[in-house]
């Protein structure tokens, strides 16, 4: 059944503990309600999972969710929008029709409005969709590729990687926008992904999207030389392929099959990431690592880094080389074994460790996503149960002394 506003409501949470830590942890903020919160929605589709992907700040302050919705006649998840206030108070929300499906992380801002990647139902046919400030969505675009795993943007530029599954080949393309318009394309360029034995690496894809196997990390970025990259499968791995839109990789970094492999990577300068890796479950935060951009294959084993016992298991991990009061920091979010949200500032520069953030008490909660706001402050996304059994999801919103004092 379609939620509508009258059905979306705060999960009654204004119990005497709550308030208490609430008033501990977010704290000095009695005369703007907007500048720290933290809001957990609820529904009445009771017995209907909702799974945050990621969150914008508006041009009015609100904020623009972007999530999915189970399907009750599909392994799919469908494509939630919801829209909420300056202080995270619900405002209205959209379920788009069983049509679209598998929005792909994340929701990029360009020219005031937002965009994201789906697919529809039928052909697994790739759309970019765009959003406007109060959360209402435009006709869809076509992309002409399929089985969209991962978007992001550089400036007006979205790159994006899919899986063409007729041929069995993870592709990486890139297109400009102007005025809401796709100005141009680069056509999408395809790296086979090897079948394995009884086509086990495309079985693990489609389980990706339809949930039934653990999510994998995947994800697509750009270096400041203009060399684009993407985390995907390729010859039989789950790797992080680098790439001129040649037929050959210009550089891979290689994992082991799906057991191992970058979790995220931010481009720092010259042949210098931020990354973070996983290996057999374990996890590994490295801030600053070399690599080689002229080398055919490495491995993302041979990664020096301290193991991070703290996360769960093969941990999604987000990272983002963000300026906080003019300050570069590199931010990794993730989730804790004891079910909080862990945000972690490093210096680029450096690769020290500038302080730590544990958000979420009581229930586990478990990141999503994060972005600055307009009041220099941070906005995160995130999933908590409701009986412990449906995900809803909640929002954290750290003021700026908040921010910088773990930053710093």
């Amino acid at each position: 059944m379609p939620l509508t506003s009258s059905n979306m409501r705060f999960i009654p949470i204004l119990l005497l503990l709550l308030v208490v830590v609430i008033s501990c942890d977010i704290s000095d903020n009695d005369t703007d309600p907007s500048a720290s919160f933290l809001r957990i929605y609820d529904n009445n589709t009771f017995n209907t999972d909702f799974t945050p992907i990621d969150v914008q700040q508006t041009a009015d302050g609100g904020y623009i969710v972007l999530g999915t919705s189970a399907l009750d006649n599909s392994l799919f998840s469908g494509v939630y929008l919801m829209k909420v206030d300056e202080n995270g108070s619900f405002v209205n929300e959209q379920n788009l029709s069983e049509q679209f499906i598998s929005p792909a992380g994340e929701l990029m801002k360009l020219d005031n409005r937002y965009y994201f990647m789906a697919m529809n139902q039928t052909g697994f046919n790739a759309f970019l969709f765009a959003v406007n400030d109060s959360g209402r969505v435009a006709d869809p675009i076509p992309l002409g590729t399929n089985y969209p795993l991962a978007a992001t943007n550089v400036g007006n530029e979205i790159i994006y990687a899919n899986y063409d599954n007729a041929n069995k080949r993870t592709q990486i393309g890139s297109s400009t926008l102007q005025g809401g318009t796709i100005e141009s394309s680069i056509p999408s360029q395809g790296y086979s992904i090897g079948e394995g034995e009884d086509g086990e690496i495309d079985k693990l894809i489609v389980e990706h999207f339809t949930r039934t196997n653990r999510k994998l990390p995947f994800f697509v970025g750009k270096t400041t030389s203009g060399l684009y990259f993407f985390n995907g499968f390729y010859n039989f791995t789950l790797s992080t392929v680098f790439s001129d839109f040649s037929d050959e990789p210009v550089a891979q970094l290689q994992g082991t099959r799906e057991t191992a492999g970058l979790s995220s990577a931010v481009h720092l300068g010259g042949e210098q990431f931020a990354i973070s890796r996983f290996e057999d479950g374990n996890n590994f935060v490295i801030p600053q690592t070399q690599i080689n951009l002229g080398s055919r294959t490495e491995s993302s084993v041979n990664i020096d880094g301290n193991p991070f016992p703290e996360l769960i298991d093969n941990a999604p991990i987000k990272l983002k080389l963000l300026d906080i009061n003019s300050n570069s920091v590199l931010i990794y979010g993730s989730t804790t074994q004891s079910g909080q949200i862990i945000l972690l500032a490093y210096s680029p520069a450096t690769g020290e460790l500038l302080g730590t953030k544990y958000l979420g008490f009581s229930n586990p909660f478990t990141l999503a996503s994060f972005n600055l706001t307009s009041d220099n402050g941070l906005i995160v996304l995130g999933s908590t149960s409701v009986a412990g059994r449906f995900e809803r999801f909640c929002l954290f919103k750290l003021s700026a002394s908040e921010l910088a004092e773990f930053t710093n």
